[in-house]
């Protein structure tokens, strides 16, 4: 596939679509920063489904995701939490720390070289990058930064007695 940026996503639905198409991509890793996962409809039977396959394709692949609440998850995501609970050894959800509650934007990155990138949270106007390394670099980077800062790691079994 020849590297290409699509032009400005600006509607929720066409969002939807392209989530769905990058997670579909993904052969190896797979990061997701996002506010709450919502936006994403990570829950819907396609992207767990898309999901699924990535994480039992290869003993390799790695999916992390980093939300700044995982309250969300917790509460409206049971399908997604199963998958974390049976992957847990190549899938790590990580609520970031309160110091980083001013980042606004998301990304869904495909191997580092595809991707859905939110500008903000609050809006569809996204653009997606299929096939190229070189575009996706800083969103990786930025990606690999906010996953560094630490947080609260999401586990799907509830603590107690």
């Amino acid at each position: 596939m020849s590297p290409t940026t699509t032009p400005l996503i600006t509607s929720w639905t066409e969002y939807a679509a392209v989530a769905e198409r990058v997670l579909g991509l993904a052969q190896r890793s797979l990061v997701i920063f996002d506010r709450d996962l919502l936006a994403l409809h990570l829950e819907r039977s396609a992207q767990i489904a898309s999901l699924t396959r990535f994480l039992h394709a290869s003993p390799m692949s790695q999916l992390r995701i980093a939300v700044h609440s995982a309250e969300p998850l917790r509460n409206q995501h049971p399908r997604l939490l199963d998958l974390l609970r049976n992957y847990a050894h190549k899938f790590q959800v990580l609520e970031i720390p309160p110091h980083l509650s001013n980042l606004s934007d998301s990304m869904l990155i495909a191997d580092g070289e595809s991707a859905l990138i939110r500008f903000h949270y609050d809006h569809a106007r996204s653009k997606e990058i299929v096939s190229d390394a070189e575009a996706c670099k800083p969103y990786v980077k930025r990606f690999e930064d906010i996953w560094n800062e630490g947080g609260s790691p999401v586990s799907a079994t509830v603590a107690g007695l």
